[in-house]
């Protein structure tokens, strides 16, 4: 699923022309705590309504909030599982769509992100989850989807988050309980597996550890 996909079609931008007063009472209508702002189709910055609840009512947006050159958006074809990045680094709860001449599409919202990873995470029943630990430089999609499928099973889904030294944890959805001979691999490939959860031949599924692993979904 991509970014185009997932947009809300109830949510609706700001646009810089906007009042502090018209913001605020907009953002509190529709339930966020956060919206894009747009100058002429093109996205400005967002707008928090803890920073708007600090501002003089009758400022204007553009008065009131800097123009970024740079703002997180999301790419109409970016990938699901590239987005929960993004709004984790701008500390978002919802993310911009733009088209590849970088002209607003429309809003898309982390809680639908996170319904769509909880339905891919159990896409086709049971199936293990591997929480992986390595270096940016190191990680490589299509070498671990290899090194899996040489062991007899696919990745159906894949999460990537980061640790609080830089380094990515890999939430990887498997089609098979059977991780054995893929644990054996990732060793000799010097691969740490932080966890191991829903695995037939593997005890580690506790309940704890399971919460840890989806903690960052908030599913």
């Amino acid at each position: 699923m991509i970014a185009s996909q997932l947009i809300n079609e109830h949510l609706c931008p700001l646009r810089i022309t906007d009042s502090v007063e018209a913001a605020l009472l907009f953002m509190i209508e529709q339930g966020v705590t956060e919206l894009p702002v747009v100058e002429q189709k093109k996205l400005y910055n967002y707008a928090r309504l803890s920073q708007l609840g600090t501002l003089p009512k009758t400022q204007k947006l553009h008065e009131s909030i800097a123009k970024n050159p740079f703002p997180p958006a999301a790419r109409s074809n970016n990938h699901l599982y590239e987005l929960v990045p993004m709004l984790a680094v701008n500390d978002l709860s919802l993310l911009a769509v733009v088209d590849d001449q970088g002209l607003f599409l429309g809003i898309i919202e982390q809680k639908n992100i996170n319904k769509h990873i909880a339905e891919s995470f159990t896409y086709r029943g049971m199936g293990a989850i591997l929480v992986l630990l390595m270096n940016d430089r190191d990680f490589a999609p299509s070498i671990l989807a290899r090194w899996i499928e040489e062991n007899g099973a696919k990745i159906l889904g894949i999460m990537i988050n980061h640790t609080s030294d830089g380094q990515l944890r890999i939430n990887i959805k498997l089609n098979s309980i059977k991780v054995k001979a893929i644990l054996a691999t990732l060793h000799r490939q010097q691969i740490v597996v932080e966890h191991v959860f829903m695995a037939e031949d593997h005890d580690e599924n506790d309940k704890k550890a399971f919460d840890i692993a989806f903690k960052f979904f908030d599913i």
